[in-house]
């Protein structure tokens, strides 16, 4: 990557641009009560370029970094001056997106270390993801019509429901073209402060219940117990009290004048005015002085109101993206039966097959049998006859001799081989005949509500057109061109399953298989035409 040099311009905290930086910080670390000490806006126009021409219709996700992790070749001033590298050993990096979730981050979010981080925001151009563990992505390329790799552990569901219910999600980055660096901030964050925030507030006198109401004029949060003991004087009672979370104290302190409490609400700079900013402090001068300020319970109603009332284009989103994920399981599920149908296609070819072995290889060692029975036949004969010479030589040697001339006459009709076959008539001919291939029809027109590699329309950079899922086109063969797919089917031979079964069986068979090699042809054309 070129070596541009980039710079940092600093934000002023009374910005737009500054406050809605910190409120996507926030919602990165889940903790309203971050603040951002220094920000600064990052600029590359080398990068910028070639991140704009990289990334050109393409989904851009915003991601949050630790600083402190980024050491070797992406120092932080290494990522500012030039943008990321990716050493040849590591070929690409992980960007998380959704949650901010560094070991620094997680280390104070147990009570421990610093408050005070970096963290560093990225543009990251994730396009269309491709689904794999981390190993694979590190391991293998993107496939064809695919832009990233989206990082899923290895026993998570395939629906990814389990991810899904928090918004952390990571990406597999191999081409820094993808990666910008936008901001730098210097951030307070005390968990301990957070999770106090999110308590109930004790009594201020007693310290021990829970307030219950809160005293305007003393500022003190109140049980009802001391609320009664403190306030039984005829001057006490006169005490503003209002509920805890009904009144001022719901508002805190001001951020530049700590010790007083917030009173106003600027409607055009949004923010909250205590009375030193409205008399002397930022509302006291310039432009701010002519806003209209109105009381913070006031404009905490009026929003409190507003937020209750659902966006209805955001309903509306939501409610296409939940009809296009239903979309989308149907669609699974049809896939997986699909693939259970033309397996079952395929099993019963193989049983239909393994029969006809079964049969043919039966009747041939039942001949081959027939022909050892009748040659150990003939050999038994020999030996009863040669067994009942010796038989007689040890009784009468009158009887004996008497029928030695007829012994002869049997020993000469065995001399005659006119039933010894020296040749096996069995041959090993057969063989398998035709084949099974599970292939992508490309004839069939493309099912609505599919996009890009799996079903007809054009999705991310480099996406072609292709006909419906549901081949065995390889690791990542759904992404390929339609050439390249039909350069890369698997083709499921039916010799496979007899050398997976029968091991070295090579030529084994009968002229039955070959009479079936029109049968089998068509029952693979069916399974490609499925």
């Amino acid at each position: 990557m070129s070596d541009k040099l980039g710079g940092k311009t600093q934000l002023g905290p009374s910005t737009p641009e500054f406050g809605a930086l910190e409120y996507e910080l926030q919602l990165a670390l889940g903790a309203s009560t971050a603040r951002i000490v220094a920000a600064h806006s990052l600029s590359n126009p080398h990068l910028n370029v070639q991140f704009e021409k990289r990334c050109k219709d393409m989904l851009v996700l915003s991601s949050w970094l630790d600083a402190s992790q980024l050491a070797g070749v992406n120092t932080e001033d290494d990522v500012i001056r030039r943008g990321f590298q990716f050493p040849p050993a590591q070929q690409g990096m992980k960007f998380s997106v959704g949650s901010l979730a560094g070991k620094g981050v997680l280390k104070d979010r147990k009570g421990e270390g610093r408050t005070l981080r970096k963290a560093l925001l990225c543009r990251v151009g994730v396009g269309r993801a491709y689904v794999a563990d981390e190993a694979t992505a590190e391991a293998s390329p993107i496939p064809n019509g695919y832009d990233s790799f989206y990082l899923r552990e290895q026993s998570a569901p395939r629906d990814g429901k389990k991810s899904l219910d928090e918004y952390h999600h990571e990406y597999y980055i191999k081409d820094t073209a993808q990666v910008v660096p936008v901001y730098l901030v210097h951030y307070d964050f005390d968990f301990n402060k957070e999770r106090q925030s999110r308590e109930k507030a004790k009594c201020d006198n007693c310290e021990e219940e829970h307030a219950t109401v809160f005293c305007n004029a003393d500022a003190a949060n109140l049980c009802n117990k001391c609320d009664s003991q403190l306030h039984v004087s005829k001057l006490a009672s006169r005490h503003v009290r209002t509920p805890i979370g009904k009144g001022s104290d719901v508002f805190g302190h001001c951020r530049h004048h700590p010790e007083k409490l917030i009173e106003f609400f600027c409607s055009q700079c949004h923010i909250p005015v205590c009375v030193f900013c409205k008399m002397v402090g930022n509302h006291a001068n310039g432009e701010a002085a002519k806003h209209q300020l109105v009381s913070v319970a006031e404009a905490y109603t009026t929003v409190l109101q507003e937020a209750q009332t659902h966006d209805p284009i955001l309903q509306t989103r939501r409610t296409e993206i939940n009809n296009q994920i239903a979309a989308v399981n149907s669609r699974a599920k049809a896939v997986e039966k699909m693939g259970s149908q033309i397996e079952a296609q395929i099993e019963e070819m193989y049983k239909r097959a393994m029969k006809d072995l079964k049969n043919i290889v039966q009747k041939k060692l039942i001949v081959l049998l027939g022909d050892e029975l009748e040659l150990a036949r003939q050999l038994a004969e020999i030996d009863r006859l040669e067994d009942f010479l010796k038989y007689q030589q040890e009784g009468d040697a009158t009887t004996f001799l008497f029928n030695w001339s007829k012994h002869q006459q049997c020993r000469a009709n065995l001399h005659d081989f006119r039933f010894f076959r020296n040749e096996i008539d069995v041959q090993l001919d057969a063989k398998v005949t035709g084949n099974i291939s599970v292939i992508i029809d490309h004839d069939r027109p493309a099912v609505t509500g599919g996009d890009g590699p799996h079903g007809g329309k054009k999705h991310g950079k480099g996406a072609s057109t292709i006909g419906p899922a549901g081949g065995l086109a390889g690791s990542f063969g759904m992404g390929m061109p339609r050439s390249k797919l039909q350069e890369r089917r698997v083709h499921r031979r039916i010799s496979d399953f007899f050398a997976e079964t029968l091991g070295s069986f090579d030529q084994i068979s009968t002229s039955r298989v070959e009479d079936d090699a029109d049968r089998f042809s068509q029952m693979s054309t069916a399974a490609e035409t499925f």
